[in-house]
């Protein structure tokens, strides 16, 4: 999952007065000050809310729309510049039966993805904390054993905590991180844990049209997962594969709206393979991490998205 990361940061200026060469008599007349002007409060609230249309949904190196496009959309609640709220969707694609029509996925055949998110987020300066907590919910799924005796083996909604620090180096510059914790990743009772760090190179500045903006950016982050803990008497459990992943895009902006072109890969591969705590995975380890042969591997997605807020329509 395309998850949510907001940058900001602010500097304010204050004009300080000058002394001449006036006499020790003259300074001890009142000094005329320039006036300072107060910085502007920050808003007690304001929402904002955005929607995106992308060529494929690609969540840490695997397409969670099965190769298809995505449509999403997003409302998230910020009060007194500290506390945010939101929710965010997207349609996914998580068929149960394979791309042959000869058997089972184990996966839920979910219809949408629904992530629920609460946290703190507040910049000093050039810095930006982010901490909170989402629930990845997916409405629609069928339930365990439905199609057989451990088909599917586990329902996937689950929840992870999350920290995510931002730092201006310039107007140019950003660099940021990312440190999710799950204790059961995907249901799995699997523990996952993702760490990974993030650059932006803004060439706006030397745009030559007015409104117009780009920049490149990327993230390069690993995925650690444990052993499964299904409590399906039809399934064994089994170590999932830790995984790096990776993407690096250019996007173009206009005011609201965002044009990105993207280039998502992961070490993840779908060759048949002896994968470690596993045995022999026909799928190799894409598969035994997704269910599926053709979601990993490399992936390059175009998305047009337009994001705002009710205080900034004003």
């Amino acid at each position: 999952m395309n998850k949510i990361a907001v940058v900001a940061a602010s500097m304010l200026l204050a004009g300080a007065a000058s002394v001449g060469t006036a006499g020790a008599a003259d300074l001890s007349s009142p000094m005329p000050m320039k006036a300072v002007a107060a910085p502007e409060p920050a808003p007690l609230w304001d929402v904002a809310f955005g929607v995106k249309l992308a060529t494929d949904y690609v969540f840490r190196g695997i397409s969670q729309t099965d190769g298809n496009a995505a449509v999403q959309g997003y409302a998230e609640l910020r009060l007194f510049d500290w506390i945010y709220g939101g929710v965010w969707a997207s349609n996914v694609d998580f068929p149960p039966i394979n791309q042959y029509g000869t058997g089972f996925t184990g996966l839920t055949d979910a219809s949408a993805e629904v992530d629920l998110y609460f946290g703190l987020r507040h910049t000093w300066g050039a810095f930006t904390a982010d901490v909170g907590f989402v629930y990845y919910y997916y409405p629609g799924e069928i339930g365990v054993n439905t199609l057989g005796a451990g088909v599917p083996s586990v329902n996937i909604d689950y929840w992870e905590i999350y920290f995510k620090p931002t730092y201006v180096i310039n107007d140019v510059f950003t660099v940021g991180g990312n440190l999710y914790y799950t204790n059961s990743y995907a249901g799995s009772g699997s523990t996952g844990t993702y760490l990974s760090g993030t650059a932006k190179i803004d060439f706006t500045k030397w745009s030559p049209v007015k409104d117009v903006g780009f920049y490149v950016s990327g993230e390069l982050g690993y995925q650690w997962l444990g052993q499964t803990d299904l409590g399906n008497i039809f399934v064994a459990n089994y170590e999932l594969p830790s995984y790096t992943t990776w993407n690096v895009g250019v996007a173009f902006t206009y005011k609201a709206a965002t044009l990105d072109l993207r280039y998502y890969g992961s070490t993840l591969t779908s060759s048949p393979s002896y994968v470690s705590g596993v045995g022999f995975a026909p799928l190799g380890t894409c598969g035994v991490v997704s269910g599926l042969q053709n979601v990993c591997g490399d992936r390059y997605v175009a998305s047009l998205s337009f994001d705002t807020s009710f205080l900034a329509l004003k």
